[in-house]
């Protein structure tokens, strides 16, 4: 146990579990916000009828192409009528993903590799969505407007590139604790082989 001990307090370790805290933290308050500002527009009919009022004012004032119009407009008027069910379904996914990254504050003080693999699997399918957004609004954005086309993949590639330090910081940490995991093992069975040993002598 005393090697274990050492070997959690490396300086790798040490490092990966404070960036992982650090991720646990950000993603949490992400999620306190995200679930938040769903639930605002689900309670407030105001609220959620501004938004589609500006995102519809800021359709007509840009001219855009009519066959790229028309696909947003109608997912704009799909979006709308089923407003209640996207916005628990958002507030819902805010939530679960909340309680993973506590899991991962709680596994990561606790040094549990088993807590973060929620939280993991969670992140991952939401860079993936992140991802297939990001490709097809820079591929839409080339139809709006040049600044728009400019600055959109800028903005877009920084937050992809967050979301994908922090899934690689929390992926670190997993590898250090399974190492750790493996170092035990390894040295409880020779422990055992050791003491079987002796008994037999």
């Amino acid at each position: 146990m005393k090697g274990t001990s050492l070997y959690l307090q490396a300086p790798a370790c040490c490092s990966s579990q404070y960036q992982v805290l650090s991720t646990g933290i950000i993603s949490s308050f992400l999620s306190v916000i995200t679930m938040t500002t769903s639930m605002v527009l689900l309670v407030t009919d105001n609220s959620w009828n501004l938004v589609i009022q500006n995102a519809q004012l800021w359709l007509e004032e840009n001219k855009w192409d009519i066959k790229v119009t028309y696909a947003v407009w109608m997912s704009l008027k799909e979006v709308d009528r089923n407003s209640t069910a996207v916005m628990v379904t958002i507030m819902l996914l805010a939530m679960v993903h909340l309680v993973f990254s506590l899991m991962i504050l709680l596994g990561t003080k606790l040094c549990k590799r088993t807590l973060l693999i929620p939280w993991m699997i969670s992140h991952m399918i939401s860079i993936i969505i992140m991802i297939i957004t990001f490709t097809c609004w820079t591929f839409m954005s080339f139809f709006i407007d040049l600044l728009v086309a400019i600055i959109f993949p800028v903005i877009g590639g920084l937050v992809l590139g967050l979301w994908i330090v922090m899934w690689r910081q929390v992926y670190n940490f997993f590898t250090i604790l399974r190492e750790r995991d493996r170092h035990v093992f390894i040295n409880i069975k020779m422990q055992e082989e050791t003491k079987n040993i002796f008994l037999l002598a």
